[in-house]
């Protein structure tokens, strides 16, 4: 039986996740600013950025140790499930469940601009190293995958038309 009554952990986990709901959206718009810092190429603002994107996501983790710490004093056990529990247990008007769900779609969300703004910095690196290369005297590598399909080869490889 947890030590809570079930007003009183709804109202708490609600704010919780309202809280949280509020950096993720912090962080959705800090990563689609980083995307448009690193297509301008605009290093000045790229670093305020990164900042910004680095205070949301400290936050968001204090928060969610938080909300694990809060469920798991209450009884709940920590893991994949105890959210679950807790909107069985004390969730009757949805509110909670609602609030969690606006919060993993927003997870999703940050998740994908994060992976596409990871690849917009691989893609430069990957010009960078070839421009090195070349300005080296040696032949870039391929952009794609070496001879055994691995992608860490070395740039000063043989070129496609050499081998």
């Amino acid at each position: 039986m947890p030590s809570v009554a079930p007003s009183e952990a709804r109202t708490r986990i609600s704010d919780l996740i309202g809280d949280s709901v509020y950096q993720a959206l912090g962080l959705k718009e800090a990563l689609e600013d980083e995307r448009q810092a690193l297509e301008a190429q605009d290093l000045d603002g790229l670093d305020a950025v990164v900042e910004s994107k680095s205070a949301r996501v400290d936050e968001l983790r204090r928060l969610d140790e938080k909300r694990v710490a809060l469920c798991e004093q209450w009884g709940f056990a920590s893991g994949p499930h105890q959210m679950t529990a807790i909107i069985e247990w004390c969730d009757a008007d949805q509110v909670i469940s609602s609030r969690w769900e606006q919060l993993l779609v927003l997870a999703a969300e940050g998740s994908a601009l994060n992976m596409t703004n990871g690849a917009i910095i691989r893609v430069r690196q990957q010009h960078f190293e070839s421009s090195l290369s070349i300005l080296r005297g040696g032949t870039p590598g391929p952009d794609t995958y070496g001879r055994n399909g691995d992608e860490t080869g070395s740039f000063n490889r043989r070129s496609l038309a050499e081998a």
